[in-house]
């Protein structure tokens, strides 16, 4: 598994990437994705994009932050931690481990401090999404009581 950088040769293909009908309200789109990373980067703050590939097969996306900068709405847990901002696989590769296998490369990536100096990573997803919160849990997240509106905030030790 191998996660690159969103560039003027992958957009395209990133931005075509789908999930389920039945995912959809779950999970932004990756333009909407995009669309957020680069408001973000142009208020100079910490944001990283990629697409996931498995050999030489785009599968999915994923976006990472640190410090995330709206604290008046920010879950506690945000301050000086990562996000785990946005993360999916396309609709054709669900099924097969590679969500599995891609979050354990983002923990491991994380882990280096791309971004900074971080003790925790965080995400969030909405009640109902009870594939992902599987996921998420089996991965060593878990929940710290607070939410992020209406989404469950998980967290996991990076140290």
């Amino acid at each position: 598994m191998e996660f690159k950088k969103i560039t003027n040769e992958n957009i395209w293909d990133v931005v075509n990437l789908k999930v389920k009908e039945n995912q959809k309200r779950y999970v932004a789109t990756n333009t909407v994705s995009l669309l957020e990373a680069y408001a973000t980067q142009n208020e100079n703050e910490k944001v990283e994009t990629f697409a996931v590939y498995e050999k030489d097969t785009l599968v999915g996306f994923t976006m990472i932050n640190f410090n995330v900068f709206d604290w008046e709405r920010a879950p506690k847990v945000a301050l000086n931690n990562y996000c785990l901002w946005r993360f999916m696989i396309d609709q054709r590769y669900q099924g097969k481990g590679l969500g599995k296998k891609a979050l354990n490369e983002i923990i491991k990536y994380v882990k280096t401090m791309p971004l900074g100096k971080g003790g925790k990573l965080y995400l969030s997803y909405v009640p109902g999404n009870d594939y992902a919160e599987k996921l998420y849990k089996d991965a060593g997240f878990v929940p710290n009581g607070e939410k992020d509106g209406e989404e469950i905030v998980l967290v996991l030790d990076l140290e």
